[in-house]
């Protein structure tokens, strides 16, 4: 049972299954179907649960370095922030100008072949499960073409890839 913890409403808030925009991401093409909604009728206060954002993540992470065409410098910010890496941290890893970094990240410098790997080998080797072949995607030409991510919410406050 919810209540409001914004304003002096003790009535439990109801709950609803919705499909949601996930903005907190911070890329505009995630979706999330049967995200836990609560609203309080009093004072309008939303609440989402998203379960195991910890889960939710990684799973928008493995998706991402799967996908067919370059990331994008929202999706490579995404990643990093996903590993819990500041700028110039990540910079330092994989032997970029934390400046050079912020530009493609914001996508105000294209994306190179040669980052985008790097990128996608530094995020592979920091992901507990690897449950797919990131050398043979490349040498086979594959991944994923990916549009939008759309995830629905499982049991355990679980993910998994229903469209992309």
């Amino acid at each position: 049972m919810i209540t409001c913890s914004m304003c002096d409403n003790k009535k439990p808030l109801k709950k609803m299954k919705i499909t949601h925009k996930y903005k907190e991401s911070g890329l505009d093409n995630v979706t999330l179907i049967g995200v836990e909604y609560h609203r309080c009728d009093k004072c309008g206060e939303e609440y989402f649960g998203y379960g195991n954002l910890e889960k939710l993540n990684e799973a928008i992470a493995y998706i991402l370095i799967r996908k067919k065409d370059f990331l994008a410098g929202g999706e490579v910010r995404f990643l990093r922030k996903h590993l819990g890496y500041s700028g110039t941290m990540f910079a330092k890893i994989i032997g970029y100008d934390d400046s050079t970094l912020t530009r493609l990240e914001r996508g105000a410098q294209p994306i190179t072949k040669a980052f985008d790997r790097l990128v996608r080998f530094t995020v592979a080797s920091k992901l507990p499960d690897r449950n797919y072949d990131l050398h043979d995607q490349i040498l086979k030409d594959g991944g994923m073409k990916l549009d939008r991510i759309e995830l629905t919410s499982t049991a355990h406050g679980n993910w998994k890839l229903k469209a992309a």
